[in-house]
């Protein structure tokens, strides 16, 4: 730790004697701070830095320790999930301390925006913010500029670890080795190297070849639990965990690190891009690239299927509503029991025997629904295009396709602030489970952020297709089949002109309330 020069002490005591008029206090309240992330093998540990800044406030008497925090395990590159440092910033600003003492600049932050951002703020609260490896008279343009290198300097480290650490793994990747981690089940890590666990990989074989032959994920759990086989952690398979196990390359002797299109390691601190290794007849194989090939197809097939079946597209939900009793009418696909064909309907909650059968509204055909609210918009255009000009229709439906672009554009940049945020607690979190969990919450967003660029490509299209149609002089009116040419536009047409459709069971009658 360095020594204080006569300058910075006079500032100090200056400080102390504006305080003490303020809070009565007869000496500056220091809040001593200590940090060291997880990958810091070589940094100094945190008792040290503890004890070194106290062996320094005890050299001036005007010091005394009144807060002392600490974080272990966690990244000076990010700030979002330091709750100590946070509280550190809080107490700053709330003029509960006057000076805040750390051993090295790089243990408040190593992300040079961070760190210069944290000493303006600090200035603001009128803290003074004291590092053993800090420059003296930081406040001149000289002294500024020196501590700006250093700050430059800590940042660089921490990328350049980042950078040598992924190439390493890499390198590990490309021979064969681990990084270290869990092996998958059926697999076990020797020396750095996957050998197969010969108790478990039976296992793993017949999920595939029992995939293969058609079966399904709970047939093969009630299969392998009838055998005796259990997860590492000692439970029952679940249909979520053989999924998993039959996308795994590493059972065709395929050893994958950095995957493209997956969850790429250190991707905040790390800047340096590397490619995806793959790395063939590294792990001895459980089965053949032919079975695992299998599966895949078979596994695509089943999901296309879920999406045609299982989902489908019901253009009028969050629409329809049940006059009755007021609720949301929701989709549902129902099935005819000698033939096994299904259709599609909209029913609502309370008519279900789940909630008492308390509304007396019948389900409602899909196709019969949809195609009346399609042909009702129809005649409102066409009938529009007679009265006003097709002039005046493109116009009105620019200007109204125009404003739902601008909101669907505001929840794009809302989405993309909410998976910043997520991706920074992922970067900065210890825990693998909560760092899981928060990149799978960005990946649903960024989803949802793909659904709404394609809903603007999709009005764009459709506005840019209903102006070719008005302009055709020689079409008296516009179709069905004009107006709604996909899916896609049919449910945000509806969406842009309709505020919400009453079904009226008992009055067989149906109410379009337009926006």
């Amino acid at each position: 730790m360095r020594t204080l020069d006569d300058k910075e002490i006079m500032q100090l005591k200056a400080t102390l004697q504006q305080r003490s008029l303020k809070y009565s206090i007869k000496k500056l309240r220091v809040a001593i701070y200590s940090r060291k992330s997880a990958e810091d093998v070589k940094e100094t540990s945190i008792p040290t830095q503890i004890a070194e800044c106290i062996n320094f406030v005890s050299q001036y008497d005007f010091f005394e320790v009144a807060h002392i925090l600490q974080e272990d395990n966690k990244s000076g590159m990010f700030t979002e999930a330091r709750t100590e440092y946070n509280k550190l910033m809080s107490m700053a600003e709330n003029q509960e301390i006057d000076v805040i003492v750390v051993m090295k600049l790089d243990r408040l932050a190593r992300d040079m925006s961070d760190a210069t951002t944290a000493v303006k703020l600090l200035k603001v609260y009128g803290c003074h913010f004291l590092a053993g490896d800090d420059v003296a008279s930081a406040d001149t343009p000289a002294g500024e500029f020196m501590r700006n290198v250093l700050f430059a300097q800590n940042q660089y480290v921490a990328r350049r670890t980042a950078s040598d650490v992924m190439a390493a793994e890499c390198n590990n990747a490309r021979k064969g080795e681990t990084s270290g981690g869990f092996a998958p089940y059926g697999l076990q890590i020797v020396a750095k190297r996957y050998e197969i666990n010969d108790e478990q990989a039976p296992a793993v074989r017949l999920m595939f070849e029992k995939f293969a032959m058609g079966w399904g994920y709970q047939r093969i759990a009630d299969l392998l639990e009838t055998q005796g086989y259990r997860t590492n952690a000692g439970r029952k398979f679940s249909a979520t965990t053989i999924n998993a196990m039959l996308k795994n390359d590493k059972y065709y002797g395929t050893l994958v690190y950095n995957r493209i299109g997956g969850k790429r390691k250190k991707n905040r601190v790390l800047i340096e891009n590397f490619d995806e290794i793959r790395t063939q007849d590294a792990i001895p194989a459980i089965i053949s690239k032919d079975l695992f090939d299998k599966v895949q197809t078979i596994m695509r097939e089943n999901s296309n299927k879920a999406k045609q079946y299982s989902h489908p597209e019901y253009v009028l939900t969050g629409l329809l509503v049940c006059k009755s009793c007021g609720k949301n009418m929701h989709g549902s696909t129902q099935h005819v029991s000698k033939t096994k064909d299904k259709y599609r309907t909209y029913a609502c909650p309370n008519h279900s025997s789940k909630s008492g059968s308390t509304c007396k509204t019948k389900n409602i055909r899909a196709e019969y629904i949809e195609t009346a609210i399609k042909d009702m918009i129809a005649n409102s255009i066409n009938d529009y295009i007679n009265t006003s000009g097709a002039a005046q229709v493109y116009a009105s439906m620019s200007k109204d396709i125009s404003s739902e672009i601008c909101k669907l554009k505001q929840r794009i940049a809302e989405l993309d602030k909410k998976v910043s945020a997520l991706l920074v607690k992922a970067a900065s979190t210890t825990s693998a489970l909560l760092a899981q969990r928060y990149e799978e919450e960005a990946e649903v967003m960024l989803e949802t952020k793909a659904k709404k660029e394609s809903q603007i490509a999709d009005l764009q299209n459709s506005c840019t297709a209903m102006q070719s149609l008005l302009q055709d002089t020689n079409k008296a009116t516009l179709t069905v089949e004009d107006i709604f040419t996909s899916t896609d536009i049919t449910r945000d047409l509806f969406r842009l002109y309709i505020d919400k459709i009453e079904i009226d069971d008992a009055n067989d009658d149906i109410t379009i309330v337009f926006k």
